[in-house]
């Protein structure tokens, strides 16, 4: 049975959003005209248990306000962008695979943990919290390239493809809180490696690894790119070569690297197609770093045009993410100022 619920402060004129990492945790104190006022960031000693993480939670909201120079009564709520199955509505963490504890030497990860209760009874105020992406998502809505929009669609390009979905202004969260997996639908049955979900999915395709492996699987034939020149040891091949240096060799006009990318693009074209033809989005958002590459964006902007139903396609913007590595301190700042009523 949960915990008697910190109410949060209809008229508080400050709220904390907070992004927790695998590796760290960010909290911002952000005030009603949406500036910044303070920043602070700690370990959040994700395979330390839980109770250490809430502890971590508080140091660096803590942080942040004595960074405002603000009170902690003044605080309506905080927001948490955590990743992971997050059950919004009860405040549990349903699984988070980053997040865990050793017992008895082995590796426990994060199921059904209270992670809201725990966090209010740490700081006496309000906490909210939802899937990264979700979080994320909603930034970009509220603060960065959807504002003023209704309806968006967010793809997050990185190790692995995240996103979200905005329907009139609220995040699809689904019946359990595991909607909006864009990276997990299925574009091109059976092809692609997967070690944890049907081949075939865009983040097989269009993830961190596989433009990785491509890019390998070319040099392998023996093919002639300007790759060669970061191959400067005995590791494979794979592990000398990034999303960036392939990039990096595109801009140079290296037929190889441009190869790769286009083919990357192509994937995310037909995900941005999908999700265009299903959800009639006005902005679709694409984030995250290799992203920035021009070949696969001009790529994926040709293979969404050619593929998603035209008359859909012509009300969606296809835009870059504005708000970078801000976007879910932004949404989870977003999420406390919905709880606080604002």
């Amino acid at each position: 049975m949960s915990n008697p619920r910190v109410p949060a402060k209809a008229n508080a004129p400050y709220v904390v959003g907070v992004d927790l990492g695998g590796t760290n945790v960010r909290a911002s104190v952000l005030n009603r005209d949406e500036k910044q006022l303070g920043r602070f960031e700690v370990s959040s000693d994700a395979k330390g248990g839980v109770a250490r993480t809430v502890k971590q939670i508080g140091a660096a909201v803590r942080g942040a306000i004595e960074d405002a120079g603000v009170k902690i009564d003044e605080i309506g709520a905080v927001g948490i962008a955590v990743p992971g199955h997050i059950d919004v509505p009860n405040g549990v963490v349903v699984w988070a695979p980053n997040f865990g504890d050793f017992v008895d030497g082995s590796y426990v990860p994060y199921k059904n943990v209270p992670l809201r209760d725990l966090v209010e009874a740490e700081l006496g105020l309000t906490m909210v919290m939802d899937n990264d992406a979700n979080v994320a998502a909603l930034g970009e809505f509220r603060y960065g390239a959807g504002r003023g929009t209704r309806h968006l669609v967010m793809f997050t390009l990185g190790t692995g493809i995240g996103g979200g979905i905005v329907v009139e202004g609220e995040v699809l969260r689904g019946s359990t809180g595991g909607a909006a997996e864009v990276g997990h639908i299925i574009i091109a049955d059976g092809v692609g490696g997967s070690a944890n979900g049907a081949h075939g999915r865009l983040e097989s395709l269009a993830g961190r690894d596989p433009i990785i492996e491509r890019a390998a699987l070319k040099m392998e034939s023996g093919r002639d790119t300007i790759l060669w020149n970061y191959i400067n040891n005995t590791d494979a091949l794979q592990q000398q070569i990034s999303p960036a240096t392939i990039d990096e060799a595109a801009e140079q006009g290296d037929a190889l690297a441009i190869e790769v990318l286009q083919e990357t693009g192509h994937y995310v074209g037909l995900g941005i197609a999908s999700m265009v033809n299903v959800f009639n989005p006005e902005v679709v958002v694409i984030g995250g770093k290799i992203s920035r590459s021009k070949t696969l964006f001009g790529t994926a902007l040709r293979t969404a045009k050619a593929s998603a139903v035209g008359s859909i396609l012509a009300s969606a913007r296809i835009v870059h993410a504005e708000l970078g590595d801000n976007a879910g301190i932004y949404g989870a700042a977003e999420l406390a100022w919905r709880e606080v009523g604002n």
